[in-house]
């Protein structure tokens, strides 16, 4: 079977085999030099060269712990050591004529190796001088120091994943310009790994023209990351512009090679540290940029955490103790690995182009990296305070516990700003929203509970069946599945726009339909035993007191209980109606009952006047509704029949078709007796109690001639 390699991949493979034989060039070239099979050291002083172990083959000829003092050759060229000769990075010298000297003695060494047999001259840790003739041979592979291989692999490493995301994106910008920083930034590290694992000497020469290497590549790869912030998220210059980054700061590296600059501070250190500070300033520029772009904003805040953290890192522990006159706390070659850092985080970012569920981690290493560096400065602060070791440390440790953990709760949430949310509260909320029976206003309410949430700043129905919630566009959007009746939701920009949705967004839409769509089914069955229950019922009052008040009617026909029966029998196919009925237009109720109230002013010999407008607005009236406001008009008419003896009466309507408000008022022209003076009977209170059930009133007006009872009730 023969595999096929795509174009990227097989670029992959050719430069992985480039950065092998890089590797195994630079090893070779690190071996030929002349090699004693000591490994020497700088004393905690800082004062003298001392022995710290030989080679098997030496039969410890010197005994380890001594101070090497010279070097002479056959010759009889003679050398004294300096402490200085063993300084890995010559950035350590601030001028250049200490550089110059440094570079020459290392000449002089190198010159003394190659000569033949040499004499190293030392003093024990008792005081007593020896000396030891020992022939330069060749240097095994093996004994090259871990720190070759590491910065090696650190540089290469860089090269082929900033390759990887320049191969899979090879037109954008923001892409070559990385890839450039992974090209200089293994020239950095390759030319470090040659002269800092050098055994005592290079070739000045060599040992100067590599250091400007070094220097070159550091110089470019600050322009790099600095055009790639005026490119990234968006670009702020044409291409062609770019040019001028390493167009100036090469002539600013050439100054520095040629020691046309005044000193390595103006050198080397200040072109770089300004790339460093241009590089925030862009950063700073890109951030405002995006401020109503959540998802270049997501994808910016993960690209500066990697990149300024790296860059900086490497700043503060290399460039910035150089400038002050201090020792680096760390070796440059493990220095290097801060960029591992950038490379690791801007390949996860510009791999994909877009980072979502990554923004929050920005945040998260944020608030790591701000801890880790706040125990550090403490535990020095109190060690300089004069606190011992243990005691430093168990009292930075009590105050981070009580002073910046809490701080850092307190900053998270500040910056995520995402409310959680809370099941307890929920709950009701969604329980609420089962019950609603209309479905445009159960809708609605889903609507409003999904923007309290996610606070997207678009929110519409959409047509797609999807099973389950689902984040789309990188994060842009968010697809909440359809919850029952309630169709499903597609959400833009959350949180007003600040941030991306999220795979954890996705899953809690999902649980709240599932519980959505749990409450519905309950609500559904609890609606479908009542309303079989309310059958029941209906059935039997229909089939059982029906049948016996029909017969009764017509046992008593022709006599006055007669009408109390049909009275009886109308109120029952009432009741009957309000359990097994569909909703009632209003202009529909009002015809039922204006038929009513004419059939009984009929039979009353009293006059019926009903006011009513022609275009009624079609309010729809459930049934219980109706069958209350119905035996509410009943029970007002027979109170007019029976107790004022009137000769008229007159009903009005009125409806609002805006605010929904329907009043109706029944009018007696005569009054039997004052009002004031009644008291009210199971009738009158019957009616007050229907009204409040429906959230409606029942008022009694009296003048002179009439007597007015109105009762109102609010649509909706």
């Amino acid at each position: 079977m023969q595999m096929a390699f795509t174009r990227p991949t097989l670029a992959m493979v050719w430069l992985g085999v480039v950065c092998l034989l890089t590797s195994m060039l630079s090893a070779w070239y690190v071996t030929q030099q002349p090699w004693l099979g000591v490994t020497l050291r700088v004393s905690d002083q800082g004062d003298k060269v001392w022995v710290a172990s030989l080679a098997p083959h030496l039969n410890q000829s010197i005994a380890p712990g001594s101070q090497l003092l010279r070097i002479a050759s056959v010759s009889g060229a003679t050398l004294d050591l300096d402490v200085t000769d063993l300084i890995e990075e010559p950035d350590f010298f601030d001028t250049y004529p200490e550089m110059a000297k440094f570079f020459a003695r290392q000449s002089m060494l190198a010159s003394l190796l190659r000569d033949g047999p040499v004499t190293l001259f030392w003093r024990d840790s008792f005081g007593k001088n020896g000396q030891t003739a020992m022939m330069p041979g060749a240097r095994p592979l093996t004994s090259l120091p871990g720190t070759f291989w590491f910065q090696m692999v650190v540089g290469f490493a860089a090269l082929l994943l900033a390759a990887w995301v320049f191969l899979l994106r090879p037109t954008y910008w923001s892409t070559r310009l990385f890839a450039l920083t992974g090209l200089t930034f293994s020239v950095a590290t390759t030319s470090a790994a040659i002269y800092s694992s050098r055994e005592l000497a290079l070739p000045g020469d060599v040992f100067r023209i590599l250091s400007s290497v070094n220097h070159g590549g550091a110089i470019l790869f600050g322009c790099a990351l600095a055009g790639l912030f005026l490119m990234y998220p968006k670009p702020f210059v044409r291409p062609r512009t770019l040019l001028w980054l390493p167009l100036v700061f090469s002539i600013w590296w050439l100054a520095d090679a040629l020691r046309w600059a005044p000193d390595q501070n103006w050198g080397s250190r200040l072109p770089i540290s300004l790339e460093l500070l241009m590089s925030i300033a862009f950063g700073l520029m890109q951030w405002r940029s995006s401020r109503h772009q959540p998802l270049d904003r997501a994808a910016l805040r993960w690209f500066a955490l990697s990149s300024l953290v790296g860059a900086s890192l490497f700043i503060l522990t290399m460039y910035l103790p150089s400038m002050l006159g201090w020792f680096s706390p760390l070796p440059q070659a493990y220095a290097f690995a801060f960029f591992l850092i950038m490379y690791l985080g801007i390949a996860l970012g510009l791999g994909r182009y877009r980072l979502f569920d990554l923004d929050e981690w920005a945040y998260r290493i944020w608030l790591w990296l701000i801890g880790a560096v706040l125990v550090i400065l403490m535990d020095v602060a109190l060690l300089y305070l004069g606190l011992d070791h243990s005691m430093s440390l168990g009292g930075t440790l009590l105050l981070c516990g009580i002073l910046y953990f809490p701080f850092r709760q307190w900053l998270w949430r500040r910056l995520v700003k995402r409310r959680e949310a809370n099941i307890e509260q929920l709950l009701p909320e969604i329980s609420k929203i089962t019950f609603i029976v209309d479905s445009a206003e159960q809708e609605a309410a889903w609507s409003a509970l999904l923007r309290q949430l996610f606070s997207p700043l678009d929110l519409k129905p959409s047509q797609s069946e999807v099973k389950s919630g689902e984040v789309l566009e990188d994060g842009l959007v968010l697809q909440v599945p359809r919850c029952g009746d309630i169709s499903a939701q597609t959400l833009k920009y959350a949180g007003h726009g600040a941030r991306l949705f999220s795979s954890r967004d996705a899953q809690f839409a999902t649980a709240l339909c599932h519980l959505m769509e749990g409450m519905m089914s309950g609500r559904n069955h609890y609606e479908l035993g009542v309303a079989q229950e309310r059958l029941r019922i209906g059935r039997d009052l229909h089939d059982n007191i029906g049948a016996r008040l029909l017969k009764l009617i017509h046992q008593l026909r022709g006599s006055p209980s007669a009408d109390v029966a049909r009275d009886a029998m109308k109120d029952l196919r009432t009741a009957i109606g309000a359990l097994d009925a569909h909703p009632v237009p209003l202009p529909d109720a009002l015809a039922d009952w204006r038929a009513e109230a004419e059939g009984r002013c009929e039979t009353a010999r009293c006059q019926l006047v009903w006011n009513q407008a022609d275009d009624i607005p079609v309010f729809k009236l459930t049934p219980r509704t109706k069958a209350s406001l119905e035996s509410v008009v009943r029970e007002l008419l027979t109170n007019a029949l029976k107790h004022a003896a009137p000769d008229c009466i007159d009903v009005r309507t009125h409806i609002d078709p805006l605010s929904g408000l329907l009043s109706l008022s029944v009018t007696n022209r005569v009054a039997a007796a004052d009002p004031m003076t009644w008291k009210e009977g199971y009738g009158l209170r019957n009616m007050r109690s229907r009204m409040e059930e429906l959230g409606g009133t029942l008022n009694i007006d009296r003048d002179a001639e009439s007597v007015q009872v109105t009762l109102s009730i609010t649509l909706t």
